[in-house]
C-alpha cells in the first residue's frame, strides 16, 4: 500500500485524514557558492519569465607562456587576439539560435580567494565549500573602456574557437615589453601587479549561457622581414594564469517577479509565489522541502517499510532551449544551512536523482529519488530541525546556469513522498 501527499484511497489505510505528511515547500537562496577553479569559463544571459534574469561573466588572470627566444631588429606589432575554445562537454544553456556579443575588459582590481570564517556555533560553513575561493556574488573592478569585443552565434558543438581582436594599444604595450624583455615579464607576481586579469561580459540583449576551457590563449602577432627579403610573422603568447582565481560571477536579477524579495537563508514560501519553486545552477537557488509529519508517522507501530520514493514533477520541459538540469541532488540542511547529502542508499556517495523526461502526451519530466534510508532517520535526534533542498550536482551547481522549474496544480508545486509499507496485525 501506498501513502501520498494528497492522500489518494486514504480511507483503505484505515488512518486518518489528518494531512500528516503534507509537504512544506519553499524557495531558498543558499550563500556563498564557490564558482572559481571549475575549469569552466561562463559567459551569456537567459531570461526566464517568473524568474528573472541570470546573467555570468568570467574573471581570469594570464601569463607569460610562449617567450623565448629574442624578437628579430624589424618585428613590428601587427594584432593581438583572445582565441576562446569551448568547454569540455561543450556547454551551453538557453537559445543558442540567437547571435549573443562577448566583451572583454582589462580589470583593476587584482583577483583574490576569500575564506569564509564558520567559527559561529550552530553555523558551520555549507557542504559545498570546501575551502578558500571566489563566490559567485563577488565583485571586482574593470575599466570601463572595453578591449574588445565579438559577436557570434553560440553552436558550441559546431565550433573551433571564439576569437576577439583586442586593442592594439594594448597588443603594442605587451610588444613593447616583450620586446625590450621588461621586468614585468620576469615573475608571475610582477605581471599580475601590471596586468591583472581580464573580465568577460555579455552582451544584455544576449539569449544564452556558454562555456570556454580554462586553455585560453592571447596570441600577440608581429611580422619582420626574414634573411632571404620576404616578409615573416611570429607569435608571442600568454595562456590562463592561476586557474584558483579564475571564477564566474553569477548575476539574477529577479526584479519584477515573485521572487524580487528573496534573500540568503531566508525560505520564500510557495504560499506566497503562486506555487512556484525551482533550482538554479550558480546563483544557488535551491527548493527546501520539509515532512513535519513524517517522524510521527513513523513511530506508527507494526509496520515495516518496503520503499520510499521522492517524486518531484518539473514545469519545465525536456524540449526547446530552457531544458531541466539533468543531475539532481538532495542536500539535507540544518537552520537552512546544507550539511550533508541525502546519498545512495546503504553507499557512501550523494544520490542523484533519476530524471525521467516527459512526453508529447502531456507527462511531465520528473525527479525521482530513493528515500529509503532517509526517512529511517526521521526520528533521530534532531531530526525535527532538518529538511530537504534540492538543488544540482556539484558539477552543475557550482560551473553552470542550469534551471529546472517545479509544475505546480492548483497553486501547489507537485511534490510528493510515496511509501509502501507493510502492515503488522
Amino acid at each position: 500500500m501506498s501513502i501520498s501527499l494528497n492522500n489518494e484511497n486514504i480511507e483503505n489505510l484505515n488512518l486518518s485524514s489528518s494531512d500528516t505528511l503534507t509537504a512544506e515547500v519553499a524557495t531558498v537562496l543558499m550563500p556563498n557558492i564557490p564558482t572559481s577553479g571549475t575549469g569552466r569559463l561562463l559567459v551569456g544571459k537567459v531570461q526566464q519569465g517568473p524568474i528573472g534574469s541570470l546573467t555570468a561573466s568570467s574573471y581570469f588572470r594570464i601569463l607569460p607562456y610562449n617567450l623565448s627566444g629574442e624578437l628579430p631588429n624589424s618585428a613590428k606589432f601587427d594584432s593581438i587576439n583572445l582565441i576562446l575554445r569551448p568547454s569540455y562537454g561543450r556547454y551551453s544553456f538557453g537559445d543558442t539560435t540567437k547571435s549573443m556579443t562577448i566583451v572583454a575588459h582589462r580589470l583593476t582590481k587584482a583577483l583574490e580567494t576569500t575564506t569564509i570564517n564558520s567559527s559561529m556555533p550552530g553555523f558551520p560553513n555549507p557542504v559545498y565549500i570546501s575551502g578558500a575561493s571566489i563566490f559567485g556574488h563577488q565583485n571586482f573592478a574593470y575599466d570601463a573602456n572595453a578591449l574588445g569585443s565579438v559577436s557570434f552565434l553560440p553552436y558550441m558543438h559546431k565550433r573551433d574557437s571564439v576569437q576577439i581582436r583586442l586593442s592594439d594599444a594594448l597588443g603594442a604595450e605587451l610588444f613593447q615589453k616583450i620586446k625590450t624583455a621588461d621586468y614585468v615579464l620576469n615573475s608571475a607576481a610582477n605581471f599580475n601587479d601590471y596586468f591583472k586579469g581580464m573580465v568577460l561580459v555579455p552582451d544584455a540583449n544576449s539569449k544564452s549561457i556558454v562555456g570556454f576551457s580554462d586553455t585560453l590563449q592571447v596570441n600577440v602577432n608581429y611580422s619582420y622581414m626574414g634573411t632571404d627579403g620576404l616578409k615573416k610573422t611570429g607569435v608571442k603568447s600568454f595562456q590562463m594564469g592561476d586557474r584558483s582565481v579564475q571564477y564566474n560571477q553569477m548575476d539574477a536579477d529577479r526584479s519584477g517577479t515573485m521572487f524580487a524579495d528573496l534573500k540568503a537563508n531566508r525560505p520564500k514560501p510557495v504560499s506566497q509565489t503562486q506555487g512556484v519553486s525551482f533550482v538554479q545552477g550558480g546563483a544557488g537557488i535551491a527548493t527546501k522541502i520539509s515532512f513535519p509529519g513524517l517522524a510521527q508517522f513513523m513511530r506508527t507501530p507494526g509496520f515495516a517499510i518496503n520503499k520510499a520514493e521522492l517524486i518531484i514533477e518539473l514545469e519545465s520541459s525536456h524540449f526547446g532551449h530552457y531544458i531541466p538540469a539533468q543531475t539532481p541532488i538532495l542536500f539535507i540542511a540544518n537552520n537552512n544551512i546544507p550539511v550533508n547529502y541525502v546519498m545512495t542508499p546503504f553507499g557512501n556517495s550523494y544520490q542523484t536523482g533519476g530524471y525521467i523526461p516527459g512526453n508529447n502526451t502531456g507527462r511531465r519530466g520528473r525527479y525521482v529519488f530513493n528515500m529509503i534510508q532517509y526517512i529511517r532517520s526521521a526520528n533521530d535526534e534532531g531530526a525535527q530541525d532538518k529538511s530537504l533542498f534540492l538543488s544540482l550536482s556539484p558539477s552543475e551547481l557550482l560551473r553552470s546556469g542550469n534551471t529546472s522549474i517545479l509544475a505546480t496544480e492548483n497553486n501547489q508545486p507537485l511534490v510528493k513522498l510515496n511509501i509502501v509499507y507493510t502492515k503488522f496485525k
